[in-house]
């Protein structure tokens, strides 16, 4: 058996004991969710990188033959 900390409480838990694996509770897992989706946790993104593939993607798509 195996013990890890749960990444939103920081509970101590043993890993065959949830159902809400890598999260120690079922509640837990929708409080991680909740701050997902409001934003509060985010991957990193390079914006100038990201805006500058948007505007190559738009000029291709318009070049394409339909």
């Amino acid at each position: 058996m195996a013990s890890l900390r749960c990444p939103t409480c920081g509970h101590l838990f043993e890993t065959d004991y949830t159902p809400a694996m890598p999260f120690c509770s079922e509640r837990c897992r929708q409080i991680d969710l909740g701050q997902w989706l409001d934003e509060e946790h985010a991957l990193p993104v390079d914006i100038e990188k990201h805006i500058e593939e948007q505007a190559n993607r738009q000029f291709d798509d318009e070049d394409s033959p339909e």
